[in-house]
This record gives structure tokens, sequence and C-alpha cells, in this order.
């Protein structure tokens, strides 16, 4: 007697993503510059897809329905026929054999930004891919991880979660980034290299980085009781290495910057603006439209094929319409909480954090790491990354930006006494009576940060 399988139905909980939520979340990422790359690819990819002109006007000779549809039929080639190398849509995920957006995008040479991504996109699935498109969107050119891990984790991801894929992300080419303290990508790049967590090279970059900078050859041949040779042959491994990774996918050179925010005066009030009066407004074609709403006697090959094709094209035009509110949103909002810094300059910045401006406008923090990844913002102070006005807050009071405290420690060694210079322990004294309580160590790792020597190497007779 057969014995059929049981069958027992079972509920379960998956995380699916919508294709308007995927391109939405793609789209958000890229600069405007590279948005009217993607819309002009979809435009010569999709036959639905028109550019809309700002003041339509109406052709001369109009071709009437029918005869649309008579041309239509006697087209040598169906649009099936003419688009079938090229059915698939940019921003569709799911399937291996399409492309990834980020393929799409040219440059003078491949950014960092998009290397990483396309790697995570191989290698990592669902979370895992969540958490490093959200660390990825916060490394800087160099390969350095702008915000700590602890900045990252929200009541979606744990540490342990975020600290697992920074960790995968340090073994993608090039090696190193996502790099927090500079020993980082040195020892990833030893332990790619195959060198063992207590080999001579990996214990002089963990312990006694310092000792190297400053040449301190004696001491550290007594301290591994090595010879000469054999701390030459370490170093001669160590100096191949590099700290900062991701200058390998960051050195080309644009000739200018066109921001892709804009805050100015007008009428004596600030306006916060978006870039975007050169992006290309999309539609689907009338006669596209008229055909769904009236598919009789059309092949029903082709008439799937305009089904798929017009569902692409309404996601991507929602997407961008999403996008361009979401960054409106988010525009006006820093505009408001960075007033003052718009209105006087540097002194006024304010600092926050991505997660708690995040809290303060209702999003995930990820959404404005994504919105802020790689634009611009001109001001009347210059131009800066968008990244730039999002900083934690230090001092004991937590409402000091570490730039400002940067500035104010130069200025009080400028202004010293060079025949008796203020010690570290002096300067956070003096800042203490300015409101801004940090420790001598704290002053310390901020003077060295600037390159300022310690008051013993400043002093002049």
């Amino acid at each position: 007697m057969k014995r059929t399988p049981d069958l027992q139905p079972r509920t379960e909980t998956r995380l699916v993503m919508l294709p308007s939520l995927y391109n939405y979340l793609k789209l958000l990422e890229l600069p405007n510059l590279e948005l009217e790359t993607i819309i002009r690819q979809e435009l010569e990819e999709n036959p639905l897809l028109e550019e809309a002109q700002p003041e339509p006007e109406e052709s001369d000779n109009p071709a009437p329905e029918n005869e649309t549809d008579r041309a239509r039929e006697k087209n040598d080639l169906s649009l099936v026929e003419l688009f079938s190398e090229g059915t698939h849509t940019t921003y569709e995920g799911g399937n291996e054999d399409e492309l990834d957006p980020l393929d799409n995008v040219p440059a003078e040479e491949d950014r960092l930004y998009d290397h990483l991504m396309r790697q995570a996109g191989r290698k990592l699935k669902d979370r895992e891919l969540e958490i490093a498109e959200l660390v990825i969107a916060n490394i800087e050119e160099d390969g350095y991880l702008s915000l700590p891990p602890e900045e990252l984790t929200q009541d979606d991801y744990r540490l342990e979660e975020i600290q697992c894929v920074i960790k995968k992300i340090q073994h993608f080419e090039p090696v190193g980034c996502a790099w927090r303290d500079m020993r980082e990508p040195l020892l990833t790049q030893l332990e790619i290299m195959g060198y063992e967590p207590e080999s001579l090279e990996c214990r002089l970059i963990r312990d006694h980085l310092k000792d190297l900078r400053s040449n301190q050859v004696k001491f550290l041949i007594e301290k591994f009781n090595i010879d000469e040779e054999g701390l030459k042959k370490a170093i001669k491994v160590i100096m191949k290495l590099d700290p900062k990774p991701g200058w390998r996918y960051s050195n080309f050179v644009s000739k200018y910057i066109i921001p892709d925010f804009t805050v100015c005066w007008q009428d004596n009030q600030l306006v916060a603006a978006i870039n975007d009066e050169h992006t290309s407004r999309i539609r689907i074609k009338s006669q596209y439209l008229e055909m769904l709403k009236n598919p009789k006697g059309i092949p029903r090959e082709e008439m799937e094929f305009v089904r798929k094709k017009a569902q692409s094209a309404r996601e991507l035009i929602v997407a961008i319409e999403k996008r361009r509110k979401t960054l409106h949103r988010i525009l006006a909002a820093l505009l408001e909480y960075q007033t003052e810094f718009f209105e006087k300059g540097y002194s006024y910045l304010k600092p926050i954090t991505m997660t708690d401006f995040a809290h303060q406008l209702g999003v995930h923090p990820s959404t404005i790491s994504r919105a802020i990844a790689n634009k611009y913002l001109e001001s009347p102070w210059g131009i800066h990354k968008t990244k730039y006005f999002f900083t934690a807050p230090v001092g004991q009071n937590g409402q000091t930006d570490k730039r400002i405290i940067f500035d104010k420690i130069k200025e009080m060694i400028d202004n010293e006494d060079k025949s008796s210079p203020l010690s570290d322990n002096q300067i956070a004294k003096k800042l203490s009576r300015e409101s801004i309580i940090i420790s001598r160590r704290t002053v310390t790792k901020y003077r060295e940060l600037v390159n300022i020597p310690s008051h013993q190497y400043r002093r002049k007779i």
C-alpha cells in the first residue's frame, strides 16, 4: 500500500520587499545626476515611457487612434520582437540574472559605494543585505565607517548583527573598508594574506602601532626578543598594507560638484530646494494607456508584454515621486533644525545623530542614511556633504558638536603664551568655563586628531 506524504498547513512570518519599495529605496540613495542616468536608460529600454514636457504642446498633425493602431499592425516587427533583448526592468528584484541597478551607473571610475554594494548583493541576503546597505551608505571615501556600530543599531537590528556584517564587509574588495580604528584595515589585510593573530606583524600593528610610527626600533627589538633583520622584515610587510583602502575606488576627481540640495536667501527668508530641475519627468504614453483599457484585437503575447512594461513604468514613476517627497521632507526638517548655522555660520552648527533626527521625523534611521548618501548641499556657507550636518554631541551637556570643540582647542593653542603653553588639563578647564565639559583624555585625543603636538613640544624659549 502506497503512503502519501502528509500535508500540514504551517504559518510563518517572512520579510518580502515589494518591487515598488525596492525601487524607492534604491532611487533614494542616488544623487540627482545618477537618477537622471537611470531615467534615461529606462526611457531607452521601456517603449511605454516618454519624457513629459513642462508645457506640452499639441502636435500639428496628431494621428487618429485608429491610424495609430493600423500603423502598429503594419510594422514588420512587433513590440515584443523589438525589445526582446531587454525585457527585464532595471529595478525588479529576486532574479539573479537581472542586472544590479548600481551596475547601470556609468562613472569615470568605479565608486567605492557601488563596488561594495555589488559585492553585498552577491554575497549577502535578506536581513544581512539590509544591514549592509545601511553600513555601506555610511562609509566615507577612504573606507572609514562614519557612524559607530552602536549608532546603527535600532529596534530592527542587534549590535551583534551589525558587527557581524561589518566584519564581512571588511573582507570585501578593497580589503579593510568599514574601519573605525586605523589598525582594523591593516589587521584584516594581514588576515587575508594568511598571517596568524599572534604573528609578529599582527602584534606590531595591534599593540605597538605608535612605537612603529615613532621608529622605536631598539625598544621593539628588546620587547619581542628578535634581531634587527627580523624586525625590518616585518616592517617591510606592514609598509605594503593600505591603511585607507577606500581611496583606490575614490581617487577620481570631478571637475566640479553639482549640489543635490540648496539652502539660500529669498526675500529675506531661508528657502530649501532640491536641485532636480534638470531631472526628466516621465509618464506612460497615452496610446498604451488606451491599449490597456481596450485590449480587444491585440495579440495576447504583445498584450502581456505591454502589461509587464506598464507595471514596471508605474513602479518607477511612483518610486521617483516618493523619493522626491522624502527628500523634501528631510531637507525641510534639516533647515528648521540647523537654521542658526545657515544664518550665522559654523559656530552655530547643532549636533544631532541620524538616529535622533530620524526619530524626530518618525522614519527609520536607514531612510535618513540612504537619503543623504553621496549627496551635497549648497548653503550661504559653501558646499558640504549632507552628512556634514549629522554628528554625535559630546560633553557633559551633550549639546556641543565635535568640530566646534576642535576649533576651540585650536584657537586656545594659537593664542597661548608660547613660553608657557597650555597643558591638556588646562585646556579642559578652560573649556569647562564655556560649559563644554570634557575630560583631559578627550582633549588629548582631539588634539592628536588635528596633529597638534603636546605642550612640551610647543614650548618656545
